[in-house]
Formats: structure tokens, sequence, C-alpha cells
């Protein structure tokens, strides 16, 4: 057993909460790393003596905050989970679904953030990264052209533009407001609104291509009375 848990001692009042701080600090110390197995409830139990109840829901609480995940089967367990976009994507998607919070307040924070993500990615942005943006250009113009665009696929070429800012905190925060407004605009938008979106994306993409960031930045501000636009079609909010 680690060090942590070792020299650990528990207090009477919120046994769980205790142990759940216990269990989060050994993988901060690196005694734990990504995909390994983090100790048994019943291991845990005997070494920081508390009952097995407790231990069970501490790392109920830490598998619900996305630390830990469970595997099921003879190679089975809890093991720490590999950093990713889950939790934050569930969430902005459970804020909008629940929280109150409305597409015109993402659309908002959106109109102040996009524009400085589109000046960085004209900076940063690697061959990969336009190939990438040029695929969802073609695959988008081509639905329009079969006359059912394909709007969830176009609202995902923002997350390409976050991509190329090679940031992952942006690229996992991109992804979870992206996800709300693909479930926002679900519905098939007109020709005319997916045409003028799409003129849009081509234009960041040229921008981009030529690392014009005050360009790309100004067009990105533009675009954002398109999206208004479009969040008044769907009737949400």
């Amino acid at each position: 057993m680690t060090q942590t848990l070792h020299n650990a001692v528990i207090r009477k009042e919120r046994i769980s909460d205790q142990i759940k701080s216990i269990l989060k600090q050994s993988i901060l110390d690196g005694e734990f790393k990504p995909g390994e197995k983090f100790p048994p409830e019943v291991e845990i139990a005997q070494k920081l003596k508390v009952s097995k109840v407790s231990a069970r829901e501490a790392l109920r609480e830490m598998e619900a905050e996305g630390l830990i995940k469970k595997k099921r089967g003879a190679f089975g367990g809890n093991f720490i989970a590999e950093p990713g976009s889950e939790k934050m994507v569930d969430v902005v998607v459970n804020s909008y679904l629940f929280g109150g919070i409305t597409a015109t307040d993402l659309a908002e924070f959106r109109r102040i953030l996009e524009p400085g993500l589109a000046r960085l990615a004209a900076m940063r942005r690697t061959d990969k990264d336009l190939n990438a943006m040029e695929q969802c250009i073609n695959d988008v113009e081509e639905s329009i052209k079969n006359g059912r665009p394909d709007q969830t696929k176009a609202i995902g070429f923002h997350c390409l533009i976050a991509d190329a800012c090679h940031n992952r905190f942006i690229s996992s925060l991109m992804e979870a407001l992206v996800k709300v407004f693909q479930q926002v605009l679900a519905k098939t938008p007109d020709s005319k609104t997916a045409t003028k979106d799409l003129k849009y994306n081509k234009l960041f993409l040229k921008y981009i291509r030529e690392r014009d960031g005050e360009k790309a930045e100004i067009v990105m501000a533009d675009h954002f009375d398109t999206l208004d636009e479009m969040i008044r079609k769907n009737n949400v909010d």
C-alpha cells in the first residue's frame, strides 16, 4: 500500500469525504498513474481502519468525478482515469439542459472567446490542422449539394479551429461548447443559412492558412451574427 494511505489519519466526521481526500492526494502525489489499478475497497478500508461501506462510497464519488473508472470482469477493478474532456462536456451539457444556462448565454460566451482562438490558430496551425479543416469543409459542401446540410459537422469545424491552437484545455472546452450547439441546432438548417455558414468556414480556413490572425479574428466576430440567427430560427431559449 502507498505511503499516503499508511500515514493517513481518519477523523470521526465525514468519513467518506476524508477517504476521498486521501485517495485524491495519493494520485496528486504520483503514487498512482493514469491507467493503473487502484487499491480495492477492502484494502483501503483495512489500511485506513474504516468500514468497507465508507471506502465504497469514497470510490463511488471519485468515479462520479471522473477520477477513476470501474472495469468489470476477471481483470476488472478501479483504474485511474486517463485525462480526457468527457467530464467537461458533461458539465457544460448538463448546465444547459438542467442548470438554467441558455443557448444565448453560451453563444455570448463563444462570441467573446472564439475570435481570440481564431487568431491563435492562425499562429499555431500545422498542415495536419489545415487538412482536417479542408476535409470538413468538403464534407459539409457535399451535404449541402445533396440537399441535407450536415450542421453537426459544420459546427464541429470550430473544434478544429480550437485544436489548431494546440492547447488541450482549449480543445476540451470547445468540444463541450460545440456538443451543446450540436444539440441546439440539430434541426437541419435551410440551404441559405447553411451556405452562409459554410462561407464563413472557408474564410476561416483561408486566413488561418495565410497565418493572418487579425482577419481570422474579425471574421469570427462577424460570424456570430449568423449563429444568433440560427438560434432564433430553431426557437431555442
